[in-house]
């Protein structure tokens, strides 16, 4: 613990939590206990604040003190430390939270508190973790798998909650009145209790801050999920931010829409048409592209002065320029080296005729010392994929040159 200066020295610092009893409290005056450091910034402790310190899968509330930023609110220690932008001495001070801010971790809270809840009414799914991001919150859920249909039954229970307006209470409760609580999951902490109710359906022990009905949530939408430990992990929004995703996605939908010719209500058939017909063009194209393979390499081997056919290609992919070289040495007594240019890495492709006694593998270790070359292949099969350090044409030409020496050689 940093030590504090002399404002006010206490032995037990005790702020009081503003938030505990008014979530809705924007601003507030406070006398300073303490000032001192935390995490290498000066911070005070208050005797008093509205500040939410991180905790619980809540990020702690932004605002300013003295027009200074509170730039994070840590709890530790049993002290809430803020943390500020630049130092502040005062014996008393006025504190303004970010509102915005605020109510966006309201709304998405209690939203958590209400999934939760349907989730364990829906599938008998336990919630085991709650984050709440910038921009998207979630839930892990104690369960292997999640359907379409399990998703949209959550969603639709989730709005009649939310539809019926139903009052959220926040109350405390001494510890041995724990019993008559039906929690949704029994609380852990001594003493004082603090219950979030919304009203006869959900019942948690929590230190957030929460809207004061369940139609503030606005509304809850399942955006993602993935696999966790066995477990569900569920993305949700709720309120201010289900309304910027769906302006969002609308105006994607009417974009794509608009370049269609369409409609967004005919967006679905007009993109199914396309793919009908894109996959019909994809299967012409193979067709187009095998006779030119074709074409191009009984011209090649026509053309051939030598055994050896090199190549540099850069407006045509690995597996087109593979498929190339693996007619030419099916059709001939050939040994093809092509290179292809590619976005982040060059590729070599080396390739033999079986009438071509020679092992392609033991060029490797060269291609690697060389040209810091990865890959391999097998005997008639190499291919290596080269950092582009070297210009691509001037690699296949001492490649041509290493292996044209080596069959002279042999031959």
């Amino acid at each position: 613990m940093e030590k504090l200066n002399n404002l006010v020295r206490l032995k037990e610092v005790e702020t009081k939590r503003l938030y505990y009893y008014d979530c809705y409290q924007q601003e507030f005056e406070s006398r300073v206990l303490a000032l001192t450091e935390y995490k290498g910034r000066p911070a005070l402790i208050l005797e008093a604040t509205c500040f939410y310190p991180e905790g619980g899968g809540q990020p702690s509330d932004y605002g300013e003190i003295d027009g200074v930023k509170v730039i994070e609110v840590i709890e530790a220690e049993g002290r809430i430390f803020h943390l500020l932008e630049r130092e502040i001495k005062a014996e008393k001070v006025k504190g303004k939270i970010d509102w915005v801010r605020r109510y966006d971790h309201m709304q998405q809270h209690t939203g958590q508190h209400l999934l939760s809840q349907v989730c364990w009414e829906i599938l008998g799914a336990e919630t085991l973790s709650f984050n709440l991001g910038e921009e998207v919150a979630s839930i892990e859920l104690s369960i292997g798998q999640l359907s379409e249909a399990d998703k949209k039954r959550i969603e639709t229970r989730a709005a009649e909650i939310i539809f019926a307006n139903r009052p959220i209470k926040i109350y405390e409760v001494e510890e041995e009145e724990i019993d008559r609580i039906p929690f949704r999951k029994k609380p852990v902490k001594s003493g004082l209790i603090r219950v979030v109710e919304i009203d006869e359906f959900d019942y948690s022990a929590c230190g957030g801050t929460h809207v004061k009905q369940t139609g503030e949530i606005g509304l809850i939408k399942i955006i993602g999920e993935e696999k966790i430990r066995q477990h569900v992990r569920l993305f949700f929004i709720c309120g201010w931010r289900v309304l910027k995703d769906y302006q969002k996605k609308e105006q994607i939908l009417t974009q794509l829409a608009s370049s269609l010719g369409t409609s967004i209500d005919q967006l679905q058939v007009t993109v199914n048409k396309l793919q009908s017909e894109s996959k019909a063009w994809r299967k012409k194209c193979l067709k187009l592209r095998e006779e030119l393979n074709q074409y191009e390499a009984a011209k090649l081997m026509a053309e051939a002065q030598e055994s050896v056919i090199d190549r540099t290609y850069f407006d045509r992919s690995l597996e087109e320029a593979k498929q190339l070289g693996l007619k030419i040495i099916h059709s001939g007594h050939f040994l093809v080296i092509f290179g292809v240019k590619g976005e982040g890495r060059d590729h070599l492709l080396l390739a033999r005729s079986e009438s071509i006694p020679v092992d392609l593998r033991q060029w490797l270790p060269w291609l690697r010392e060389v040209f810091e070359g990865r890959g391999g292949g097998s005997d008639s099969l190499v291919e290596i994929a080269l950092p582009g350090k070297q210009p691509l044409e001037e690699v296949v030409k001492e490649v041509k040159a290493r292996i044209f020496e080596a069959l002279s050689a042999h031959s």
